[in-house]
């Protein structure tokens, strides 16, 4: 191989390791292959790999019929981008996949699932987080792709659910040979494993998590042993990443690059187990599983893949293979800076602010770093990785309602007011995600009164932080400070002045909604029409203040804002078909709101107002289908809860509108209609103490310049409770 033939390979390999522990092993075409992962589990946290405080006997089972990899590593240590390598065999800056939020797998890059499709395979998934959503592309090329979660929680399911999911897609795949791929999302945080392994691993969560995995695959393997696939199969097993557990001060993961990260177990079971029980040393990474599997099968490769065949022939007397990974998401979510490295199987180089380098050999927990003494190595390894096209600059584009959901699974992403040259390096910044994990906590918890002095003490130490200024104004908001959070949206956005402008338009809309709230509908006009008039204009800002409008009675200029066939926006649509309800023309009204969901069949609003609009046509039913409709959507709306209520005391169901209207008030104690319809209900169903409860809560929080006469009755209605008559 020549010198530069080398370099342009370095993506994953710069020269192959002649270990002489390959072999020659192709298998039948139409072999079943079956591709699991465990997310976010370390390597050196499996016995498989010398670990004794967790029992994985499926998991050990497994390994002893397979060739298990005791170097892999992962090219980024999170999700979604690390399935993406795992898919396409591409390194992160070559599928364009660089962090869970903003990014999509595009249509034009082939995946194992569309390779083996083409090979006659039937294709079938089953994921366990939300995540690996089919919208963000990884779903290409398979037939089936569960990602339809029937739990409590929409963002994420127990894995022996998501294992249940694809046993009923094979038992249905017909005669075809199959490719399966199964994703477990334990042991990701939260650790709260099941019984028995709560009780028996109380002390290591992390390890029950990783016990509740092993017991899910194995319930999938004893399914595949049933139906005679196992024995037949190519079974691949690995994880997409890590987890840091603490270990250089990082928690969970995708801010460092140490071995905790992204070293992650790998094993593959071939046909009859033949190789079983053998271990490979060498290096090696996900970039491989692609390239290995359609080797193996005898397919056509992709041009562009630059791994290698892990079960076949090495050539002899080649040394150096460099594995690379690499994580934007300090930069993308946190502000610092991006991180890479190259690992062999000796040295692994970290390149940031700092460059680091380890001995893994001598060193294998990474506590000694190398970097001051040795030059030398630094400059050799920084000079390989600069040759390398990654684009350091990417940025995805996550809509508010992706950052919310994601954050609400534990991905933190702290928006900043300026970027630039000389970002922080991460190393020197990890004591501040522990104050941002608890925020968010406490923010996506609704434990509004802990967030405000949380947020506040990370504010005067930084406050240059945009979406902690967001989030102190919205809780001041849930808390009915709506004033506050006006001032707290207006002072952000003055510590801010460079912030992207997608940023300031949702700042701004959102400034707008709390001085609606407040009453400041003059104000809140007057910041909707300046920002309309700037660079970063949008149409949900239109949208906003064609509600206004509505909302004032003014809904010609309402109309006049929002012309018929002016947009494909559904948001936009919805906003006419209010105007247009408002306006009395209400069959003109049902026609808009349907336009709007034939665009987007689960916008939440749209499906909201044909509620609301058949509550207005005496249709309680068929209103309280589109609100449930709508919360399918948007589960956590309180207005929405408030509004189903309302149908189900047309439908003479009073313990539903007690449910709906709680569950409104648990999510926004601000609904004050509703917490005052919540009391009457109670006490109209004796249920004193809930009605005395809702009562004083209303007489505590409601506005009185707004409520004076509903507070006099709520006052009356309390002392009834207290000295009943009669």
């Amino acid at each position: 191989m020549s010198g530069r033939r080398a370099l342009i390979g370095l993506g994953i390999a710069i020269v192959l390791v002649g270990c002489g522990c390959g072999r020659s092993s192709r298998i039948p075409r139409g072999t079943p292959v079956i591709l699991i992962s465990i997310d976010t589990l370390r390597a050196d946290h499996l016995p498989a790999y010398g670990y004794r405080d967790v029992e994985t006997p499926n998991l050990n089972a497994l390994r002893q019929d397979s060739t298990l990899f005791e170097n892999a590593y992962c090219q980024v240590p999170l999700t979604l981008p690390s399935h993406a390598v795992i898919l396409t065999g591409l390194l992160p800056y070559q599928n364009g996949v660089r962090d869970n939020m903003g990014f999509r797998l595009s249509p034009s890059v082939p995946t194992l699932a569309t390779i083996l499709k083409k090979a006659g395979y039937a294709t079938g998934a089953a994921v366990s987080s939300l995540a690996l959503r089919a919208e963000r592309g990884l779903d290409q090329g398979f037939d089936f792709y569960d990602d339809h979660f029937t739990t409590a929680s929409p963002d994420e399911r127990p894995g022996l659910e998501t294992v249940a999911a694809l046993e009923k897609w094979i038992a249905t795949a017909g005669n075809a040979p199959i490719f399966a791929f199964l994703h477990i999302y334990e042991p990701h945080t939260p650790y709260a494993p099941p019984e028995p392994y709560r009780s028996r691993y109380a002390s290591h969560p992390y390890d029950g998590e990783i016990a509740t995995a092993d017991a899910a695959v194995g319930r999938f393997l004893a399914d595949l042993k049933r139906r005679g696939i196992y024995d037949r199969a190519l079974v691949i097993f690995l994880s997409d990443h890590g987890e840091g557990l603490g270990d250089h001060g990082e928690d969970e993961h995708g801010v460092f690059l140490y071995r905790e990260s992204i070293r992650v177990p790998l094993w593959w079971k071939l046909p009859s187990s033949r190789d079983r029980g053998r271990s490979v040393a060498e290096p090696v990474g996900l970039i491989d599983i692609a390239p290995t599997l359609v080797s193996e099968l005898r397919l056509p490769a992709e041009a562009s893949w630059q791994g290698i065949d892990l079960l076949g022939p090495r050539p002899a007397g080649k040394s150096g293979r460099l594995i690379y990974a690499e994580t934007l998401y300090p930069r993308l979510a946190l502000g610092w800076s991006d991180l890479a490295c190259l690992i062999d199987d000796r040295r692994h180089y970290i390149d940031g602010p700092r460059p680091e380098l380890y001995d893994v050999v001598s060193d294998p927990l990474e506590r000694r770093d190398l970097a001051p003494g040795e030059p030398d190595g630094i400059r050799s390894m920084r000079a390989q990785l600069a040759k390398l096209p990654r684009d350091r600059e990417a940025r995805g584009h996550a809509t508010p309602e992706e950052i919310e959901k994601l954050g609400a699974l534990g991905y933190i992403s702290v928006s900043r007011g300026s970027t630039g040259l000389g970002l922080a390096d991460p190393k020197d910044k990890i004591g501040q995600l522990k104050k941002y994990k608890k925020l968010f906590e406490l923010y996506y918890a609704n434990d509004d009164k802990r967030v405000v002095p949380a947020a506040l003490e990370i504010l005067a130490g930084d406050p240059q932080i945009l979406s902690v200024w967001r989030m102190l104004a919205k809780s001041r908001e849930r808390l009915g400070d709506f004033a506050g959070a006006a001032r707290d949206l207006a002072t952000g956005l003055e510590k801010c002045p460079d912030a992207p402008q997608e940023e300031r338009s949702q700042m701004l809309e959102q400034q707008a909604g709390v001085l609606l709230r407040a009453g400041k509908r003059e104000e809140a006009e007057r910041v909707l029409r300046s920002a309309m008039a700037s660079p970063w204009a949008t149409d949900s800002m239109k949208a906003t203040l064609a509600r206004l409008l509505t909302e004032d009675g003014r809904s010609a200029e309402a109309l006049a804002l929002l012309p018929a066939a002016a947009s494909d926006d559904a948001t936009l649509i919805d906003a006419r078909g209010v105007a247009l309800a408002e306006a009395g023309r209400l069959e003109e009204a049902r026609s808009t709101f349907l336009a709007a969901l034939a665009k987007e069949p689960s916008h939440a609003a749209a499906l909201l107002h044909m509620g609301m609009l058949s509550l207005r046509q005496k249709d309680a039913a068929a209103a309280r289908s589109w609100f449930e409709k709508s919360l399918a959507s948007q589960p956590k709306a309180p207005g929405t809860l408030s509004a189903l209520g309302l149908a189900q005391i047309e439908l003479r169901d009073e313990a539903g509108a007690f449910e709906s209207w709680s569950r409104a008030i648990e999510l926004d104690p601000s609904q004050f209609d509703t917490l005052f319809n919540l009391a009457v209900l109670a006490g109209r169903m004796g249920r004193k103490e809930a009605a005395r409860h809702s009562l004083e809560q209303f007489i505590r929080t409601a506005p009185a310049a707004r409520y004076a006469g509903r507070l006099d009755q709520a006052r009356r209605l309390l002392r009834s409770l207290d000295h009943p008559t009669g």
